[in-house]
């Protein structure tokens, strides 16, 4: 037996369409993107620049934190690069460019004397050149400190004593934020000085989230909007 469906107006459809069109992720590319790109055959994924801002570690010196970011950088590009390939090909598209292997891309880079963090002051142009590709992959990550591991989770355990003892119906809980970092990130495929695709995401994380989850969430959200797709024959 058939029910009576509700009829849905113009404007009630207007707003459903609004609501998911606002939720639809939005990124930028060329307008004339295949026209730049229509030569490329090969593309490099170089070292991600990394910043820490905030609140440093007490425990930590200046060439600790250079050296985390540094570490930082490399897995965040190699995390890049694998999920570029990840979602290269699908059953609907493929991917129309080569993508330099990474170990060679770091070779390269190292037989140049060429460090992450001096890759990261480079031109795309000298790095294109120097690796012998037609465009590079840049990715940019500001981290936001605000509190320790430690922090964080004390306040995460003060918050579950004040609800299992039955306090939170007694007394207001505090509204207070346990994030540790704001990982701020913007990935750019770039050739010849032009910027032909941008694409940017944020992230927080707190002490119960571990780095390898938050790169690869941060990347895997670059490699599915990634360009050089066409659709299948």
């Amino acid at each position: 037996m058939k029910k009576n469906l509700p009829r849905l107006t113009p404007v009630f459809l207007l707003v459903i369409f609004t609501i998911l069109g606002s939720c639809a992720h939005k990124y930028y590319k060329a307008s004339n993107f295949e026209e730049q790109t229509v030569d490329h055959k090969k593309v490099a994924v170089v070292p991600a620049e990394m910043i820490f801002t905030g609140t440093k570690p007490k425990n930590l010196t200046e060439e600790d934190i250079t050296k985390i970011e540094e570490s930082e950088s490399v897995s965040f590009q190699q995390s890049l690069y694998n999920n570029i390939l990840r979602y290269a090909n699908t059953n609907k598209y493929e991917t129309t460019v080569n993508f330099q292997d990474i170990t060679t891309t770091q070779k390269i880079l190292e037989q140049n004397s060429i460090t992450a963090r001096e890759s990261w002051k480079m031109t795309d142009k000298e790095l294109s050149e120097k690796l012998g590709v037609d465009a590079v992959v840049r990715m940019r990550i500001r981290k936001q400190r605000y509190m320790s591991d430690a922090a964080s989770y004390g306040i995460d355990v003060a918050r579950q004593v004040i609800f299992n003892t039955g306090l939170g119906n007694k007394i207001p809980i505090p509204s207070v934020n346990n994030k540790t970092n704001d990982i701020i990130t913007s990935c750019n495929l770039v050739s010849d000085g032009q910027t032909l695709w941008n694409d940017h995401y944020t992230r927080s994380a707190d002490w119960d989230s571990p780095a390898n989850e938050v790169i690869e969430a941060i990347t895997a959200n670059f490699g599915k909007h990634f360009p050089y797709k066409r659709k299948r024959k």
